[in-house]
């Protein structure tokens, strides 16, 4: 599966550039900075692993799908409920995708 991921590390300083001067960043202290970034990065790394679990899925739902076409699978219900809840992790990013695209749109605008 092929998939496209916002680099959303540049938000905050996206905003921070074009947004409203009262909203600018203030000076932070280093530790200040430093849990700023833990939170990007938790961040980040929670959306990277949700995207690595619906390709995962994605994965198993073709191979069940191979198998099913070639004879292995004994139960068509297994394949079945493989292949709907990667259709349904699929729909789920796609949903978040949106928002988050919808998110950084409205920053944008706002920045304007």
């Amino acid at each position: 599966m092929r998939s496209s991921v916002v680099d959303l590390s540049l938000l905050g300083s996206a905003r921070t550039a074009y947004g409203n001067p009262a909203l600018k960043a203030r000076p932070a202290s280093p530790a200040e900075r430093e849990k700023e970034t833990e939170k990007v990065s938790g961040f980040e790394e929670s959306l990277k692993e949700g995207l690595e679990k619906v390709n995962d899925v994605q994965i198993r739902a073709e191979s069940a799908m191979k198998a099913m076409a070639t004879g292995d699978v004994e139960d068509i219900s297994e394949v079945a409920a493989v292949v709907s809840e990667a259709d349904l992790a699929l729909q789920m990013a796609v949903q978040i995708r949106d928002k988050l695209l919808d998110a950084y749109n409205r920053l944008v605008q706002i920045s304007f």
